[in-house]
């Protein structure tokens, strides 16, 4: 009765009693706990998991999603929910629309967002289709976020544990997926979840969290990983502090704003990146902090969950996932973009990751930081 009225109460308000569902099912406690609490409301589950592994060893032995682990562990909570499951196979596509354009993006000496576009453009995109071809009524997610339905719209907000919310990396997901979704541990806390498949004997109990980076090949960035795995050639240069030569590097893609660890530059100070040039290689770096602060960003291919711009001044805008929100407001820029202005100034505004816009708890929209000012 506890699992029923959980999922009865925390899930968009909605009865979802002998409804066909899909459950997206990852292999992890949260996704599991989502499977859990459908079926014990009564819910028709059909768990689905897409198989995103590179077909080389090489690179899907170092996968830290979709791994033979994650896999193992899905066939044990179908078992023991007792339930209906497939496999979807997507990795072309997820090579083609997110690691191959991620890998240009470190390429031209930015910092892409991958699980932003895998989210719209391959997973929730697949699943709102399968959504259709099966009759499901809805699609549930162990993502901590939550979702109401409004007479504009569905509008996500962020999930209820400030530790694990997830609603950053939805931001670009559209009517068309948010009409389907729901997030049934959103208002839960990770301590809870965990209790709850722990009772139900479900070997993800005890499973450590998934980590952002799709791959972890030994000590190599991720963008290293994405420059092998596409074949791409790298762009050796130079270190240059105050218009000076410091060292050399093997490759611009291997860097990112704000960067301190894993220069191997000696200054006698801690050195920090504050930019980089993609047609010379140049690793451009400072010693004075200050030198990270930016007053204003411009930001590109903005998304509201809405559809458009929302009205008022006051919003707040995150520019990493582990960041705090703050206070901003936004103007037109060049090209269609925005400029943002924060409340004051942020350190390390890195091209290519996401800025995400609130208002309170409510996710108004998001879009790609261009350029730091």
């Amino acid at each position: 009765m506890i699992l029923l009225y959980t999922i009865e109460k925390r899930v968009s308000g909605r009865n979802f009693m002998k409804e066909k569902v899909i459950v997206a099912l990852s292999g992890g406690v949260d996704s599991s706990v989502a499977a859990a609490l459908a079926v014990q409301a009564g819910c028709e589950v059909i768990g689905v998991t897409l198989r995103l592994k590179h077909p080389d060893p090489a690179f899907s032995s170092a996968q830290l999603c979709a791994s033979r682990n994650d896999e193992a562990a899905v066939e044990q909570v179908v078992r023991a929910l007792g339930i209906t499951h497939r496999y979807i196979e997507g990795f072309g596509r997820f090579r083609e629309r997110v690691l191959e354009p991620s890998a240009r993006e470190y390429m031209a000496g930015r910092t892409p967002n991958p699980c932003c576009d895998c989210n719209l453009l391959v997973k929730f995109g697949i699943l709102a289709d399968l959504a259709e071809e099966l009759g499901a009524a809805r699609v549930l997610t162990g993502h901590y976020a939550k979702l109401s339905h409004e007479t504009a719209g569905a509008v996500l907000r962020r999930g209820d544990d400030p530790r694990k919310d997830q609603s950053y990396f939805l931001y670009r997901l559209t009517q068309r997926e948010l009409g389907k979704l729901s997030f049934p541990v959103g208002a839960m806390e990770k301590s809870e979840v965990r209790r709850i498949a722990a009772g139900l004997g479900l070997v993800t109990s005890q499973k450590p969290d998934s980590q952002d980076a799709c791959f972890q090949v030994g000590g190599e960035c991720f963008g290293e990983t994405l420059r092998r795995l596409c074949g791409l050639a790298a762009k050796p240069g130079r270190f240059v502090y105050r218009g000076r030569t410091v060292g050399r590097h093997a490759g611009a893609h291997a860097f990112t704003i704000g960067q301190r660890k894993g220069l191997n530059v000696a200054l006698g100070v801690p050195a920090y990146v504050v930019s980089i040039d993609p047609e010379s290689g140049d690793v451009r770096l400072e010693t004075d902090p200050e030198a990270l602060l930016s007053r204003s960003f411009t930001v590109c291919r903005a998304a509201w969950q809405l559809g458009v711009p929302p009205g008022g001044d006051e919003m707040e805008v995150q520019i990493r996932y582990r960041s705090r929100a703050v206070p901003c407001r936004i103007e037109p820029g060049a090209d269609g973009g925005l400029r943002v202005v924060p409340a004051d100034p942020l350190r390390a505004v890195t091209p290519g990751q996401a800025a995400v816009f609130y208002r309170g708890d409510v996710l108004l929209g998001g879009g790609v930081i261009d350029h730091a000012d």
